[in-house]
């Protein structure tokens, strides 16, 4: 929860890139926003403390593989889940002044995407009002 609504209730377009953030962590590490720390629902963490953790280490690429879902293995472009976690850490930035417009997560989730070779951008453009609202048409 962001900590603008958690403390005053205040909503507006950045508490929705703040849950944006949290959903892209949550997708990194398949786990859920609040983590149960060694299995006791007594002790738990947030997701986002946990991966601003990871992420301000000298080399957070290496604790980064610690918190990626590892069912994955390791079949994932490494460079392509630090960009993604840097952006949802912009996202849970906790003053809401410094995290990214709608618009920006959108323009760095599609540079994100065309920049895998698995991503078929055809079928991306294949869907007009798809591309007119993330246009802003």
């Amino acid at each position: 929860m962001p900590p603008e609504y958690a403390q005053y209730g205040d909503v507006s377009p950045k508490v929705d890139v703040y849950a944006l953030g949290v959903v892209l962590y949550e997708l990194i590490s398949a786990k859920e926003a609040i983590v149960k720390t060694n299995g006791s629902s007594a002790e738990s963490r947030g997701l986002v403390g946990l991966f601003e953790e990871v992420l301000n280490q000298p080399d957070p690429k290496e604790d980064l593989r610690k918190v990626v879902d590892p069912r994955l293995g390791e079949d994932y472009p490494l460079d392509s889940v630090c960009k993604m976690a840097q952006l949802a850490k912009a996202c849970t930035q906790e003053n809401p002044q410094l995290r990214p417009s709608m618009r920006s997560i959108v323009v760095a989730l599609m540079t994100l995407s065309s920049s895998t070779e698995d991503w078929d951008v055809g079928s991306f453009y294949d869907n007009q009002p798809l591309v007119n609202l993330m246009s802003g048409r």
